[in-house]
């Protein structure tokens, strides 16, 4: 009888002691997630959205921070092909889609993304950190496809709070990595940096797209021409009903549910000035003083080039 008591006394004690410990923990106050933005002393995050990477360029300087008061538990690097809205074209297979998922953590696998327990501060700016193509260190192990790649940037604090889609709290951008064995463009007739012409006027575009001389080259399958408001104007006045100033196709595309007239016989090397003349010339609209010239080419081989130009209009 003695021994039941004592033991229902020490069950009442260690109850109370659970209780009074539970109380004793403050409950999770923070619900925010991190917060990324620029990295120390810089004015912007890298790469930026309409990046392009020059084809002598063998790879990717990342810069960005993050910031979280309770302790930041988990940053991820996401970085992965968009030629096709994200499904399946045939590659050839000398080429390959470069894909990256880099988790930053305490943690980590990798050293140099490794951050100590508790930083309420990550600073990403370094060589360490740098995504490669080419080299040693490349993150594909033949030739990277040339075109445009997603980069997207979340993070999770310690209580599990998470950058998220909806509130526009990851950081999401797509940037282009030109290679030498993709199609060459080229407009000659810049003034400034920029393409000249009046309103209500044909646009004169000089230049060429070209397959080059690299041994991996292909010939040129599909080009597409867009002229449309310049990124982050919002304008509607004039615009075709899918959303751009002027649009023309050739070819057939490889990524995308496009096609166009058939290209023109030579397929290695097309005339700008040719291609955007007659009935597909350019004709500049008067409600816009600046809006992008943009030419995307692809090739045999899956490889892309994008090249946005700027048109000033008179």
């Amino acid at each position: 009888m003695i021994k039941n008591l004592r033991l229902i006394a020490f069950a009442g004690l260690a109850l109370n002691f659970a209780c009074a410990t539970d109380d004793d923990v403050p409950p999770v106050t923070d619900l925010n997630a991190p917060v990324i933005g620029f990295a120390e002393n810089r004015d912007g995050i890298r790469p930026f959205e309409g990046e392009e990477m020059p084809r002598s360029k063998d790879h990717l300087h990342l810069r960005f921070s993050v910031t979280d008061d309770s302790g930041i538990g988990q940053v991820l690097v996401d970085i992965h092909s968009s030629f096709d809205g994200h499904s399946h074209g045939r590659v050839a297979n000398d080429f390959e889609a470069m894909n990256v998922k880099d988790i930053y953590s305490p943690d980590a696998s990798n050293v140099a993304l490794r951050f100590p327990e508790g930083s309420t501060f990550l600073n990403v700016d370094n060589s360490t950190t740098d995504i490669y193509w080419e080299g040693p260190t490349s993150r594909v192990e033949g030739n990277v496809l040339a075109g445009p790649y997603d980069i997207i940037i979340s993070a999770t604090d310690i209580h599990g709070n998470q950058t998220q889609f909806a509130d526009g709290s990851n950081y999401i951008a797509t940037f282009y990595i030109d290679r030498p064995y993709a199609p060459m463009v080229s407009v000659t007739n810049l003034d400034g940096g920029e393409l000249e012409g009046e309103a209500g006027e044909a646009l004169d575009v000089q230049g060429m797209i070209e397959k080059t001389d690299h041994n991996l080259s292909s010939d040129i399958k599909f080009v597409w021409i867009r002229l449309m408001e310049e990124e982050g104007e919002h304008s509607h006045s004039g615009r075709l009903a899918n959303g751009e100033f002027y649009e023309k196709m050739w070819g057939e595309s490889t990524w995308q549910d496009l096609e166009g007239d058939p290209l023109p016989a030579n397929t290695t090397s097309l005339d700008l000035s040719e291609i955007l003349s007659g009935e597909n010339a350019i004709i500049l609209p008067d409600e816009d003083d600046h809006l992008d010239l943009v030419i995307w080419v692809e090739d045999m081989a899956g490889n892309i080039t994008r090249k946005n130009y700027e048109v000033h209009i008179e």
